[in-house]
């Protein structure tokens, strides 16, 4: 295509001193940007992408073919694959843009060919944007993927240590933590977080969160469940966990009592899930390992805990019993400590409607609850019954 701006020989004289520009340009960026002489992307490779740019385009600015953006893509590409930061590779092009459009400047030796350059300034710029433009996609495409790689490798290794691979526990702990991006010395728990029906996460947001508390954590879903390897440090550790955890939380939440090597990661994942069963099913909250030991006990031994509740509390779920009261009376009755008038308050009736109640729950199931053994298997009848999710 025929120059018709006038800047055509101006931007040819350049052309043909285009490596003379690219060693000024490279020296300008280096001094510029010292992530340059600290990446692993080699000098000669740099100068080869910074020649390449500028003569792309000079080429284009004298009528050639354009390569710019495809130029600039692969700029972008290799750069992100070097670890050069994303602001020094579009500083670089602005230094390269800046030192072509002096260049220009000072071989411009007459008013018209002046005045043509002036008028091309707007034209120049834009095709320099819109290679700047490309080359932060391409960067950024390589980012991606290599965020989507990093993010399955932190999975893999991150259920090998729920799963308590022998590389994992007989290999080296800071490797592995580096690996998923924990710190070195930290204690540990696990948290498990059951999906919504729909899938929800029953923690969203819960890394940010944690982060923003200097703790950090790193997290996988696997079949309905959400897991985490929480590390905080410090003794208020467990204190933020739980506080932040507790913020989070949407639907039933287990944290496992603190650990100390990642060799004790699948016994904390067992805690996770048994305190996970001690909320309520249907509800949602946060229960740590060990702080209600009889709904651990009931949580981990489910089908005999079962078994108990319907032998134990039979004759309450049924018949004139089933209305559900007897069983907040005993509910109430356990938490007000055995207080008649306790409970009352807490079922905002008289005591001697308590005191009625409690003699019917005597006469069905033939415990009372007043006698230690009666009350020992009637509690955990009624724990059972409660964390199974039944009616009544």
């Amino acid at each position: 295509m025929r120059d018709t701006t006038g800047c055509g020989p101006v931007f040819a004289e350049i052309l043909a001193s285009v490596g003379e520009l690219t060693d000024v340009t490279v020296r300008k960026i280096a001094a510029d940007e010292s992530c340059y002489t600290e990446s692993p992307l080699p000098p000669a490779l740099l100068r080869d992408l910074v020649h390449a740019n500028i003569e792309a385009l000079l080429r284009k600015e004298t009528g050639g073919r354009d390569v710019c953006e495809e130029t600039a893509r692969r700029a972008g590409r290799i750069k992100a694959e070097h670890g050069v930061p994303l602001p020094a590779l579009l500083h670089a092009f602005r230094l390269g843009g800046m030192e072509i459009w002096e260049w220009a400047i000072a071989r411009a030796t007459t008013g018209e060919q002046a005045d043509a350059l002036l008028r091309r300034s707007t034209h120049f710029w834009a095709v320099l944007d819109r290679c700047s433009t490309a080359a932060t996609e391409a960067y950024r495409e390589v980012a991606d993927d290599r965020e989507r790689q990093e993010q399955v490798a932190r999975r893999v290794t991150l259920l090998r240590v729920f799963d308590g691979s022998d590389d994992v526990r007989f290999g080296s702990a800071a490797g592995v933590q580096r690996a998923l991006g924990l710190p070195e010395r930290a204690s540990f728990h696990v948290v498990a977080g059951e999906l919504g029906r729909n899938g929800e996460d029953p923690l969203p947001g819960v890394a940010a969160r944690l982060a923003d508390a200097d703790v950090a954590s790193v997290w996988t879903t696997e079949l309905g469940e959400r897991l985490g390897l929480v590390a905080p440090a410090g003794e208020a550790g467990t204190a933020v966990v739980l506080r932040t955890v507790r913020q989070a939380a949407t639907g039933r939440v287990g944290v496992s009592r603190p650990f100390g090597t990642l060799a004790a990661a699948p016994e904390a994942v067992r805690q996770a899930r048994i305190a996970l069963e001690c909320v309520a099913p249907a509800g949602a909250g946060v229960h740590r390992y060990g702080s209600a030991p009889i709904d651990a006990l009931v949580a981990a031994h489910a089908e005999s805990a079962a078994e108990l509740g319907a032998n134990v509390l039979g004759p309450l779920l049924s018949g004139e019993g089933g209305d559900g009261a007897l069983l907040d009376t005993l509910d109430a009755w356990f938490a007000a400590d055995g207080s008649t008038a306790g409970a009352a308050r807490r079922l905002h009736c008289h005591r001697n409607t308590v005191l009625y109640r409690i003699a019917r729950i005597t006469e069905l199931t033939g415990r009372a609850p007043t006698r230690p053994v009666d009350a020992a298997e009637l509690y955990v009848a009624l724990r059972a019954h409660r964390l199974s999710g039944e009616a009544g």
